[in-house]
């Protein structure tokens, strides 16, 4: 039972995109990463420039597909757990969870690229909602792979909602989730995906 709440649990987290924590400090403070998201691409866009559909998805799918491949490893990790409890070694499990999570932070600036890019081209309004969502990425991931670095058991994955509880990151997370889920009523017409994973 545990190990399917964790299953239902890794899907959330990790991408809230993803999802992601830091630990907490004695005083009970997180840590907050403090990355910020800023369009290169296109510094300023032109008066009646209402933006580029097509590549708006094109670049909010590569970030969709990332985040999906992040959620099948995350829960093939914890499948292995939930088949064989007994069989599954502790140590390979954490191994498992140190390679994710270099895996996530070596994604992590291709990711916020492609927001760049997203926003960059974006329909004005869409591009706030995605910067909404790359910033709490760049809040969020870092924290998530310090929390998946510093799995001892697989009991500690039990605990790491807890890396939400600070109330800055359970900020980015609660914003950037709105932000991802207004964003869906740009791709699902307009990209033929839902973006948000809820």
């Amino acid at each position: 039972m545990r190990s399917q709440r964790l299953i239902v649990m890794s899907a959330s987290i990790v991408f809230v995109v993803a999802a992601c924590g830091a630990r907490q400090s004695e005083s009970g403070a997180v840590p907050v990463p403090t990355m910020s998201i800023v369009a290169t691409t296109v510094p300023e866009r032109a008066a009646g420039d209402d933006g580029d559909i097509e590549q708006t998805c094109i670049e909010l799918r590569f970030v969709q597909d990332l985040a999906d491949q992040t959620t099948a490893s995350t829960n093939e990790i914890l499948q292995r757990v939930a088949m064989d409890p007994e069989g599954a070694s502790e140590a390979d499990t954490i191994a498992a969870f140190a390679t994710l999570a270099a895996e996530i932070e070596a994604s992590l600036p291709e990711t916020l690229a492609a927001y760049d890019r997203a926003a960059a081209v974006a329909p004005p309004g869409i591009d706030d909602e995605i910067r909404a969502v790359a910033d709490g990425t760049a809040r969020l991931s870092p924290a998530l792979v310090e929390a998946f670095t510093t799995i001892q058991t697989v009991e500690d994955f039990a605990n790491i909602s807890g890396i939400f509880a600070g109330p800055e990151l359970q900020g980015a997370a609660t914003d950037a989730g709105i932000a991802s889920l207004r964003l869906d009523n740009f791709t699902n017409p307009n990209c033929g995906f839902q973006f948000s994973n809820d």
